[in-house]
């Protein structure tokens, strides 16, 4: 069957380097390539967007704002008629750096903070960054930059949530992204890091008392590894399953093309070296985990739940990098709720 689908959303990893060696790095990001895509390169590839109805460009690394070509790539793009957005860990944002983003047609910045300082800064490895993110998001309200605070929650900042909430409030940021940790990358060296079961339903019983307020000043976005089909998830339209290689997909600061960015470079499905963005993309034989899925591919986590063809095994990302395998996410609502009530009754 021919693939009919389009990447409305793009993630493009700009460059591996990166002024940070933050213990959770899904990339483990800190030296940029050797073989990185050249300017003439990027700029190229930016003309290949439009006719493949990319909506949106994501710029990730690494550190996109140490890549210093960033804003002629952001410009073509704008000029193109396609929003950008950043997703920066704050240690460059200064204010004339915001400036600059807007002057390049910058829609939309996205900026992490992992928790209250002590934690923030250890788990970004840079004394002081808390400070500079703070600033920075002052500096972002100044501007009218629009902008969404990114918090990977795991198990050692996970009990900061709720004051990280009051202080977002009391900083005036109106967006807040929360993030499970995928245990991907340098991660992997920080075991005390990952989510334990009850911590990550602890977590879903936060974003759910927290979205049902329609009132609140922050609105809380949980991110697609939050769920699925519970009473804790009322997400609309509801989960479908992942949608890397359907609607989005990801670019590699050397050019290879990814579902998700998240996903190891096992995943690359082409070279743009080598083809167009476009050949890659309705290649027959590209994306199989997602535009191929089938019963049979899923795991044991999943392959007895009742919602299992809609759901699909969950995030791609976190099901490999918590169960080793694909359409097998651990980190379910509803599964772990089921687990829950079934020990509560034999005990």
């Amino acid at each position: 069957m021919t693939f009919e689908g389009f990447p409305f959303i793009l993630g493009w990893e700009l460059t591996l380097a990166c002024n940070l060696r933050c213990e959770h790095c899904g990339s483990a990001a800190g030296i940029a390539k050797d073989s990185e895509l050249s300017t003439d390169e990027a700029l190229g590839l930016c003309s290949q967007f439009p006719e493949l109805l990319v909506r949106e460009v994501d710029f990730t690394g690494g550190e996109p704002l140490v890549r210093k070509d960033w804003t002629r790539i952001a410009d073509k793009l704008n000029r193109l008629g396609i929003p950008v957005n950043i997703i920066t860990n704050g240690l460059a944002l200064d204010r004339s750096t915001i400036i600059l983003a807007k002057k390049v047609g910058v829609a939309h910045i996205g900026i992490s903070l992992d928790g209250l300082e002590q934690t923030h800064d250890k788990i970004r490895a840079h004394k002081g960054l808390f400070q500079k993110v703070v600033t920075a998001i002052h500096n972002l309200n100044r501007e009218e930059m629009p902008t969404t605070v990114m918090t990977t929650v795991n198990e050692e900042n996970a009990k900061e949530i709720p004051a990280l909430q009051e202080m977002l409030v009391s900083l005036g940021v109106t967006r807040w992204r929360l993030q499970p940790l995928f245990q991907l990358g340098r991660v992997q060296d920080f075991p005390e890091l990952t989510l334990g079961e009850q911590t990550y339903l602890d977590l879903g019983v936060f974003i759910r008392q927290n979205t049902s307020n329609k009132n609140s000043p922050l609105q809380i976005i949980p991110a697609d590894s939050c769920g699925y089909f519970s009473k804790l998830d009322d997400r609309e339209p509801s989960w479908q399953g992942c949608n890397a290689g359907l609607v989005t997909c990801g670019i590699t600061c050397d050019g290879k093309v990814k579902g998700c960015l998240s996903l190891p470079d096992s995943f690359v499905e082409g070279d743009l070296r080598k083809n167009d963005l476009w050949s890659i993309w309705f290649n027959s034989n590209a994306f199989k985990y997602t535009r191929g899925f089938t019963e049979k591919d899923l795991g044991e986590n999943c392959s007895s739940c009742e919602k299992a063809m809609q759901c699909k095994g969950g995030c791609s990302a976190m099901s490999l990098g918590s169960s080793g395998i694909l359409h097998n996410d651990p980190y379910c609502y509803l599964r772990l709720l089921k687990k829950s009530n079934l020990k509560k009754e034999n005990t």
